[in-house]
């Protein structure tokens, strides 16, 4: 049987040109993820959505379940090996992934939160992390400090302060288990939100300039991204820094990108795109969705 991958993420193809070899850094329920030693962290998914980092295999294969945790891989034009399991992976018929664009034409900040809430709340009923969206995320079970950190950004991004945003969202690197932690998810949601969106804030938060004229959101976004990824290395997994980077450049996993752009130009967004959001990762799409919420929510502020 010939494993092949169907498509690769823009950033994994640019990793894969000048990366060599890799470890199995995590094992996901339908992927692994593979990390080179001092670039982004690529992830082998058998699902069709597609990622900046993703590579997506043509059909689920149980042969990727020979492979463990620390195993080594190899990359050379047109394939990925593993040579410990003895499987190689082809890539010569893949196609590129980008992220959609923007329409830049969009000059409002719309939104449509509460059949958007209510289909969240309709789909997973008395799930723990539902107060993320209903503004008590300090009621999140067992992770009160989570949960109040949470609540002190979503405020700092209500007053619009650009330092209390940057403090909150450092506060937040790495706070959580797993291989993305929850804070991680939730700054991702905002950060993506910032870069693929910032250019509709100016109107309804003048205050974000700080009565600078010189410094628009897209410059302080800029300066929120670079504080945060200085300090992504330092308080996070590689895995999280490496989706904090990509939402730094607007680009994420297609299933929060439809959602996302759904939110902000008042276009569809289905129970079943709802669905797909929600099941990224155990907690991450919630959360990450939360993160997005939030931003939207700025436009309410009476600051």
């Amino acid at each position: 049987m010939k494993t092949s991958v169907s498509h690769v993420g823009f950033y994994a193809q640019q990793v894969l040109e000048r990366s060599k070899s890799a470890l199995v850094s995590g094992i996901a329920s339908r992927g692994i993820y593979l990390q080179p030693e001092d670039d982004w962290t690529l992830y082998l998914s058998q699902e069709t959505f597609k990622g900046p980092l993703t590579m997506n295999l043509e059909e689920a294969s149980t042969r990727l379940d020979k492979i463990k945790a620390g195993s080594r891989v190899r990359f050379s034009p047109g394939e990925i090996q593993f040579p410990e399991e003895k499987i190689t992976i082809f890539l010569e018929d893949s196609k590129i992934w980008f992220p959609p664009p923007v329409d830049n034409d969009i000059k409002s900040f719309p939104g449509h939160l509460d059949s958007i809430l209510s289909i969240v709340f309709k789909l997973m009923p008395g799930n723990p992390y539902l107060p993320l969206l209903s503004g008590n995320p300090s009621e999140i079970p067992g992770a009160p400090v989570i949960g109040e950190r949470i609540l002190n950004l979503q405020n700092a991004l209500k007053t619009g302060d650009p330092e209390k945003i940057a403090e909150g969202s450092i506060k937040l690197l790495g706070l959580g288990p797993g291989l993305t932690p929850l804070g991680d998810d939730f700054l991702l949601g905002v950060l993506l939100s910032f870069n693929r969106w910032g250019h509709l804030l100016s109107s309804h938060l003048p205050d974000l300039q700080k009565g600078d004229s010189k410094s628009p959101p897209t410059i302080l976004v800029n300066n929120l991204n670079q504080i945060i990824l200085e300090n992504t290395r330092l308080k996070t997994t590689r895995i999280s820094t490496s989706l904090l980077f990509c939402a730094m450049e607007g680009a994420a996993d297609e299933r929060l990108l439809k959602v996302l752009d759904g939110l902000f130009t008042r276009s569809l967004i289905t129970e079943n795109d709802l669905r797909y959001l929600l099941r990224w990762g155990n907690s991450s799409g919630i959360t990450a969705l939360a993160g997005m919420i939030s931003v939207l929510r700025m436009k309410d502020t009476d600051s």
